[in-house]
């Protein structure tokens, strides 16, 4: 773990700190990049995190990538607007007209995208500041990530160009809860997160020699990874009551047990696919293809389940879970001459991807905010020392 470094409440090692700190002070200068996860709500946590780095004017990075609600987060960062992302995700992923679980299971009203999208428009409510984020990107370069619907490759697209609305539209375009189509450049587009939900190698790709990556999950070291499936559908089976009472949405639960089994079928049968490619994974329970099985991922497979997109879905799954397992294991041992620090929670958060109570944002945000000024305070001017950044 010499060119990995783990950053959160609980992973706080100050000897290991100190110990990677004097390898980044006798370096050459770097090329510092930025990666940001996604997660839905989860962001609010990124939110925190990035507050504490813009109240102290920290950002030594030649490069930012961000996927899905990173992006998002990504985009105010760069241009410079504390607690926009908490009151993007506080005061408008959480109205009714975003989305509503009811609505979804009893009417098919999918996740209102576009609407919360208009208010980060000029015109908007929650207006992006487009003039100051040109002005940041002088001599930096920002990528969303998207996902080619017809191919499962992810593609980054630059950011804050003229059609940086439709980009940002594309990275957040969850499969099935947001069914609209998102077109541009010949392409249809579908969110980032399922090819590339940690862009890590896409940010070692493009030459960076540091890249800071902040999670929206506790990082697992490979002691520490659960990987029983059993476990996994017991916490699907628990959970997926809690939406219901959630919201008191009682009258719906027939509908929520009718989604329940045609998931659990359809997540068989993708399951005895999986296990006829890695036969003694499966068979021992303890193969890398189910470390990614955990409560945490409930949301994503939830969102993933159509009702007759079979084998579109089954495809994303595929795509998602080998890709997030490539990137779990390429930052936990980076190629030779690349440094990783991943910003992380203590443990799971409490807010979900969606239907996360507004105690629960507050409490992840202060999280993040905490971290972030931790991080800030051990490495800041370590890295603005380091950065090969033009200033």
């Amino acid at each position: 773990m010499t060119n990995h470094l783990p950053f959160s409440l609980k992973a706080f090692d100050l000897p290991l700190i100190n110990s990677f700190s004097h390898k980044l002070l006798n370096a050459k200068k770097k090329k510092i990049a930025l990666v940001v996860q996604g997660g839905g709500q989860r962001g609010i946590f990124t939110a925190g995190v990035f507050d504490a780095f813009l109240e102290r004017g920290f950002d030594p990075f030649e490069l930012y990538i961000g996927t899905s609600a990173g992006a998002l987060n990504l985009s105010s960062y760069i241009s410079r607007q504390p607690r926009f992302g908490y009151d993007f995700i506080v005061n408008y992923t959480t109205d009714n007209e975003f989305f509503n679980l009811y609505k979804y299971l009893s009417q098919q009203k999918p996740m209102n995208l576009d609407w919360a999208l208009e208010a980060v428009r000029a015109h908007g409510s929650l207006p992006l500041d487009v003039t100051a984020a040109r002005q940041v990107l002088r001599h930096r370069h920002a990528f969303a990530c998207a996902t080619r619907k017809d191919t499962l490759q992810d593609i980054y697209i630059p950011m804050y160009e003229d059609n940086w609305c439709d980009v940002l539209r594309a990275s957040c375009a969850i499969p099935v809860i947001y069914n609209q189509p998102v077109n541009f450049d010949d392409l249809e587009w579908v969110d980032g997160g399922v090819s590339a939900a940690v862009p890590v190698k896409e940010a070692w790709q493009r030459g960076a020699d540091l890249v800071i990556v902040v999670r929206t999950e506790p990082v697992l070291l490979p002691q520490d990874e659960s990987s029983r499936f059993d476990d996994w559908r017991g916490k699907v089976e628990i959970a997926l009551p809690d939406y219901i009472d959630r919201l008191s949405l009682n009258e719906s639960l027939d509908k929520v047990k009718a989604l329940h089994g045609e998931l659990t079928t359809k997540f068989e049968s993708w399951k005895l696919n999986w296990r006829d490619k890695e036969p003694g994974a499966a068979s021992s329970g303890k193969g890398k293809s189910w470390s990614l099985l955990s409560a945490d991922n409930i949301e994503r497979f939830l969102a993933l389940t159509g009702n007759n997109k079979r084998l579109e879905v089954i495809d994303m799954l595929n795509r998602y879970y080998t890709t997030y397992q490539g990137a779990h294991e390429f930052m936990l041992s980076p190629p030779e001459g690349l440094q990783i620090i991943q910003i992380s929670p203590e443990k799971s958060l409490k807010s979900r991807a969606l239907l996360s109570s507004k105690d629960d944002l507050e409490i992840d945000y202060r999280e993040g905010k905490l971290v972030g000024r931790e991080f800030v305070s051990h490495f800041a001017d370590i890295l603005n020392e380091t950065s090969a950044l033009r200033r």
